[in-house]
């Protein structure tokens, strides 16, 4: 398999992608809508009848279920030249993990907006809460899914950090609302390098001269996993960005691999800076390994 000479490029560069598709592009779309509208009937339905009986955070679980079986699955299987592959050698996870009886944090590269989509369908059937913008939780049916999946909404200050810098208080609380998922064993996902890879070119210089290749990790959340003795799963993904750069609305026909590693235990690190910063190596050892050997 040939891979894009900006796999690992830091940044990438839009002209070194092959042009967009207005096939892979309008099928993702509708793929996308009509997954946002499907995954909301079903968790109505669902939260209308069994739901009655479920609490709260197990009624989450089952809708955010939903909602990555009816919205990301379809747009990471079924976009026409989009093949998403998962490594025979990845871990999966143990039927406590996947009932919601013991959490996780999965950990994932971030390269472009198809990542959620495809760690997501790659995960399934473990079911993981998402971190996202406030203002996506008013999006008719998309952001009416999240809400009731559970995802964990951030606020963002638009004019810090290009509009991805967040409102003062507002991690504070995004952790308190992971802590209650985390929990009540419900598993999170997040992109530990908070924001795409070339979308700040700063820190994808710096991540050019990282031995990883990926940019720094926050430790917020490797604090929390600490605190509350929670395993950190690294998932490394190559392909995202040539189905869906940076810079660009036009999807491309590409092959997407993951793989996912055994989980990390957060006691052998003795800080959370520390924490990150293994899991940063371990990522992107895993990220390369992917760009030479698949």
């Amino acid at each position: 398999m040939v891979v894009s000479k900006n796999a690992l490029a830091c940044p990438p560069k839009l002209e070194d992608y092959p042009k967009g598709k207005w096939l892979q592009t309008t099928c993702l779309l509708v793929l996308m809508l009509g997954g946002w509208v499907m995954a909301w009937l079903w968790q109505m339905a669902f939260t209308y009848t069994v739901g009655w009986f479920l609490k709260k955070k197990r009624l989450e679980l089952w809708n955010g279920y939903l909602f990555r079986l009816f919205s990301a699955a379809p747009v990471a299987y079924l976009t026409p030249g989009v093949r998403l592959r998962v490594t025979k050698t990845s871990w999966k996870p143990p039927r406590d993990v996947i009932e919601g009886k013991k959490a996780v944090i999965v950990a994932a590269n971030h390269r472009s907006f198809m990542d959620p989509f495809a760690l997501a369908g790659g995960l399934l059937p473990l079911e993981t809460k998402y971190v996202a913008k406030a203002e996506l939780f008013q999006v008719p049916f998309g952001g009416w899914a999240m809400y009731r999946a559970g995802d964990l909404a951030v606020k963002f200050d638009k004019n810090k950090n290009q509009g991805w810098g967040t409102v003062k208080g507002s991690t504070k609380e995004l952790l308190l609302q992971a802590t209650d998922q985390l929990t009540s064993g419900n598993s999170i996902a997040i992109f530990p390098e908070g924001t795409r890879m070339g979308f700040v070119s700063d820190k994808a210089l710096e991540a050019g001269q990282h031995e990883s290749k990926l940019m720094a990790f926050k430790p917020p959340f490797f604090d929390l996993a600490k605190k509350l003795d929670v395993p950190v799963v690294c998932v490394a993904m190559r392909g995202t960005d040539e189905v869906w750069p940076v810079g660009s609305n036009m999807m491309r026909p590409a092959d997407i691999i993951i793989d996912i590693a055994e989980p990390m235990n957060p006691n052998d690190y003795a800080t959370d800076q520390e924490f990150a910063d293994a899991a940063r190596l371990k990522m992107g050892k895993m990220y390369q390994a992917l760009c030479k050997d698949y």
